[in-house]
Order: C-alpha cells, then structure tokens, then sequence
C-alpha cells in the first residue's frame, strides 16, 4: 500500500486515526493499534508472505544484536565481534534481497511473484543505527520486541523515511501528547505532500519512461533528439525531488497526525551553491546516518589520506545503498570526486557569481540522477551520448514541443517550488488573509488528489 492510494487516503488512514484516538487515554493500547496497523500496513504493501518474513526476522535479528552486543560489552571482551555480527547480518540480508530482485524471472519462479520487500534499505539502516547505539552506549539495549518492532515497522516512515535515531523515537514511545496544533500542521503536511507525488511526480512518469526506453534502444525508429533529452533531464530531476520530497512531507505529516515527530529530509535544496551544501539539504537523514555511525565506528579524526579514503567509502556505500550496479558505484564515486575538489578548491568559500553558482550544482546533481535511474553503465552512456549528440541524434524533433504541450503546467509548478519559492518564501507576508488562502488552497489541492486518484487524471487532461 502506498500513501499516494485512494484506498490509503480513504480506508486505511480514516480508520487508523479513529481506533488510535478512540483510545486517548491509554498509551500502550495506542501503541498497539499503531504496531498493528504498520503490520497491516507492511503486508498490504507486499502482499507477500516471504517478504513478510523478511521483517519479521529483521526485527528479531536486531532485537537480540542489541542485547548480544550490550552483554559482550559489559563484560568487556567481545563487544566489537558481536556489532560485527549484527551489522554483517543486515548488511547480508539486504544484499540478498537486492540480488533477488536483479533476477526476477529465477525469482519468480522460486517465490511467486517476488518484490523487493517495501523500505527495506530503510529499515536496515535503523537496524544497524540501533545497533551502533547500544555500542557507543547511547542507549540501553531494547528488551522489548515490541519496542523494537514499533521502531522499525512505523508506517509513517517505513517505505522512504525519514531515518530517525532509536533514542528518539523511544521517548516518544513512551510518552506523547495530543495537540490539535500539531495535527492540524501534520494535515497540511500530509495533503503538501500528497500533492507533490499526484500532482506533479507522477504526470512525469510517463514522458520519463519513454524517454529513457527510447535512450536505450540501439536501433530506435526515431533516436531521440538532444532538445528531447535535455527536457529529461530536467523533468527527471524534477521527478526525484517530487517524489522523494512528497513522501518525506507525508511521513512527517502522518506521524504529526499520530503525535510523534520526524527529522527534516529536506531544506530547499536547489538554493544550494554547491554540491558540498546540496547534500546538507538532500536526503539528510540519511546522509547524517552514515556520517554519524561510519565516523563513530572508523574515527575520521585521523590523517588528510585517510579521512579521503573514508569519505570514498562512505560515498561507495551510500551508493550500493540506493542499488546492486556498478552504476550505483560510479554516482557514489562521481560525487566523491566533486565534493574534494570542492573542498581542496575551497569553492564552498565563494560568495559571488551565486546564480552561476546554483545552475553549477543543479546540473551536477541532475547528471548524476542519470546513474540513478539507467539499468546499466551502458544505458548511462547511451543517456549521455543522446545529450551531446553523439547516437547520430538530431538537435530538435516536433515530439518535443509535444511533451512541452502535455506537461506545461506541472513544469512550472515544479520550477516555481524548486527554484523560486524557496528564495522568496520569507519576503511573503503573513496574515490571516494568508491563512485563510492558505486553508482553502490545502482544501483544494486534497480535492483534487482524490479526483486524480480516483479517476486517473492527468493535469493536462483537467485543464484543456
């Protein structure tokens, strides 16, 4: 099941919140509904009794990792052997989850319909966070399952994040309070980002699928130009912030709803300047996560060689993270290269040329989500090659002005939120007239979710 669902928005999400705040008074029944509905919540998205599974020993992996590795530790012997294992074990049951899913015909056969089990990578990052926590001592080991299952299993935050500690998530576990404030503000959030995925990401889908099948044809009846492929390579980073974004806007929003609070995932990314500043507003969480437990377990307090050899790392890593490929590898190893010469240029230390600057950083950042969405090195190639011309491409054919015709107004909303709004967002005055706007605009965007959803809209279908 996914947010962005009829079914979601108008079954599962209404009935959730009135069991839960049928129960007000009782935290530990609220937690129950809740560890009970991610479940169902899980098992809906999957519909897959192996995946399931896959959770499952998840969960009770990490649970007794914590207590082996806080037993080892107070007897002051083999603490580090026994993260070694814990860590080993969720990194090996990702991996195989991952190569699974490069095989689905074997798969298939083998599992019956087989799909990577929903937010894996999330939750074995807050596996092993976990685990790295009790070592460092930060946190007592979790005697409780259920704690460590509510941690791992919270709807909200499952499937794409945010990544949250488990000291945090703990105290609010254990104590929560109901304000009305906070749930109207996860509301809006919520249909923020309900928009951004309907609205927006998903009327990209379909130009982007063609474009890049088209990229990676060989013999394609008509290559696609370099005007066509440019136009996706911008749509397709509209398309990753939409996504991504919208999901990150929900899941603060549902749990506001709920009454815990998430991390930030992003901070206007695309006012960055540069890409060493890009990824302190990018997928911060994550980026926080490997920075705070590989600097922890590695200590980068050590040499410029070494600190450079564990920044590739690092990078490597969260590379292999978001996918099994060597394109994978190289989009980690590509923004290892530009964030040192960043660094060793000083280039984070120029105030000027800014506008320069911000189109310096989007381009990168946009290349590199090529790697990201290619099948193979030799797609990216193809990718590139049709944007300098070089697959005997012409520079401009009529489907351009075609897809320009259909995705004219998600365009421009995507270009006004990413480029615009976060630059004059503090300059606009705020009143009850804006308030009120506002609340008729947030009523209005969930209106025109649900039509979307439910009829399959596209926007420029709506406004011919």
């Amino acid at each position: 099941m996914r947010f962005e669902t009829i079914s979601f928005v108008t079954i599962f999400l209404p009935i959730m919140l009135i069991l839960y705040y049928s129960a007000s008074r009782f935290l530990r029944i609220q937690n129950v509904i809740l560890l009970l509905g991610s479940m169902l919540f899980y098992y809906i998205g999957t519909m897959h009794r192996f995946s399931f599974i896959i959770l499952l020993s998840c969960i009770v992996w990490n649970w007794l990792a914590g207590i082996y590795i806080e037993y080892e530790s107070n007897k002051g012997k083999n603490a580090k052997l026994a993260l070694i294992i814990s860590i080993s074990g969720n990194v090996l049951l990702l991996f195989v989850c991952r190569l699974l899913d490069l095989f689905p015909s074997i798969t298939n056969q083998l599992f019956n319909n087989w799909l990577l089990p929903l937010g894996i990578s999330w939750f074995i990052l807050q596996g092993i966070g976990y685990c790295i926590e009790v070592f460092l001592k930060e946190v007592s080991a979790e005697k409780n399952i259920f704690t460590i299952a509510f941690y791992l299993l919270f709807f909200p935050k499952i499937a794409y994040g945010p990544l949250i500690d488990f000291s945090m998530m703990k105290q609010q576990i254990n104590k929560r309070i109901f304000q009305l404030k906070i749930f109207e503000e996860g509301s809006q959030r919520f249909i923020i980002g309900l928009a951004k995925k309907v609205l927006i990401a998903d009327q990209f889908s379909y130009f982007l699928n063609y474009a890049f099948v088209q990229s990676s044809l060989d013999n394609a009846v008509t290559q696609p130009s370099v005007l066509l492929m440019w136009f996706a390579l911008l749509v397709n980073g509209m398309f990753y912030y939409f996504t991504l974004s919208g999901y990150a806007d929900m899941a603060i929003g549902l749990a506001k709803m709920f009454g815990f609070i998430l991390p930030e995932n992003f901070s206007s990314p695309f006012v960055a300047t540069s890409l060493t500043e890009f990824w302190k507003r990018w997928n911060m969480t994550v980026i926080r996560w490997f920075r705070k437990y590989f600097s922890n377990l590695v200590n980068l307090n050590k040499n410029r060689d070494q600190i450079i050899v564990n920044l590739l790392i690092v990078w490597l890593l969260i590379g292999l993270w978001q996918g099994l490929g060597w394109q994978f590898v190289l989009w980690g190893a590509f923004n290892f290269v530009v964030l040192i010469v960043e660094h060793f240029f000083y280039f984070n230390e120029i105030k000027s040329h800014i506008i320069l600057r911000r189109f310096y950083t989007i381009l990168l950042v946009f290349l590199g989500f090529i790697f990201l969405r290619t099948e193979s090195l030799y797609h990216v190639g193809q990718f590139f090659g049709d944007l300098l011309g070089l697959n005997n491409n012409g520079f401009y054919d009529a489907r351009v002005f075609a897809f320009l015709k259909e995705l004219w107004l998600p365009f421009l909303a995507a270009s006004y939120i990413m480029f615009v709004h976060p630059i004059i967002k503090d300059r606009i005055a705020t009143n009850n007239m804006v308030r009120v706007g506002n609340i008729i605009g947030i009523i209005f965007l969930y209106v025109l979710c649900l039509l979307f959803m439910l009829l399959g809209f596209q926007l420029d279908q709506l406004f011919v």
